[in-house]
């Protein structure tokens, strides 16, 4: 039985979700996909409040297995477009997981690498981390929603220009930009990620999963739409036991913890 290039451990109820091929800088392959779903499978199935992704070694990951995906092009289309579309579906889904997700970034993030961070609620990185898309270097174009999230989460000339170019930029440039929440150094940077996981995690479950589902749908509609989404959330939350633990909290001046 081949070992699992996909490791998670649970600290303080929160997911650490550890891309394992570090002899490939955490590539994309159809292995390591396979082994990320089951993970998440494992988290969904379990109390856990949060999840963080990392990587193992001197990258986050590096992208698609480019060999692999050469490969899956001389047996036809067919093949290289569902692996793509795997790994698309794969970032979708933690980008809609109801438990907030950290991408902790501790080397290099490109191409598909990039795109796992996209996908990300925040992001946490080690100083001198390097990320970017990176597709057009290759020739490649992104199909794991990178194209569309980057102008989403980074200034429009600054998300164009990297698409364009395929350059990539320090951690801090990109906490500069507002995608990166902390650049701290390597050997500080789960605690910090984990840190951040536990301080969102101590709010409602279902407030923060409400709120990750109201923001996310509300990106795409006209405002009167989108308030109204918002407000019929709200609505279904007020018969909550949460709710009145938040309301008597506050009134408590005390911190709430909802589980």
């Amino acid at each position: 039985m081949t070992a699992s290039l996909v490791d998670l451990t649970v600290r303080d109820s929160i997911a650490l979700v550890r891309l394992d091929r570090a002899d490939r800088l955490n590539a994309l392959s159809d292995e390591l996909l396979r082994d990320f779903e089951n993970a998440l499978d494992r988290v969904d199935a379990s109390d856990c409040r949060g999840i963080v992704v990392t990587g193992t070694g001197r990258a986050f990951c590096a992208g698609a297995d480019l060999g692999q995906l050469l490969d899956r092009l001389d047996s036809g289309q067919e093949q290289i477009l569902a692996f793509v579309r795997r790994a698309g579906v794969l970032f979708s889904r933690l980008e809609v997981s109801p438990l907030p997700v950290i991408a902790a970034v501790n080397g290099t993030a490109v191409a598909g690498g990039f795109e796992l961070v996209l996908a990300a609620d925040l992001v946490v990185a080690a100083e001198g981390a390097l990320l970017g898309d990176g597709h057009v270097r290759y020739g490649v174009l992104p199909g794991g929603g990178g194209a569309v999230r980057i102008e989403r989460k980074l200034p429009a000339n600054v998300a164009r220009r990297l698409l364009l170019t395929g350059e990539l930029e320090p951690a801090e440039r990109f906490r500069e930009w507002g995608l990166i929440e902390e650049v701290v150094p390597a050997e500080r940077l789960l605690d910090s990620a984990l840190a951040l996981a536990r301080r969102i995690a101590s709010g409602s479950a279902r407030g923060l999963s409400e709120l990750k589902r109201v923001a996310n749908a509300a990106r795409d509609l006209p405002t009167a739409e989108a308030l109204a989404l918002e407000f019929d959330a709200f609505a279904g939350y007020v018969g909550s036991p949460d709710l009145r633990a938040g309301l008597s909290a506050f009134r408590d001046r005390s911190r709430f913890s909802g589980r």
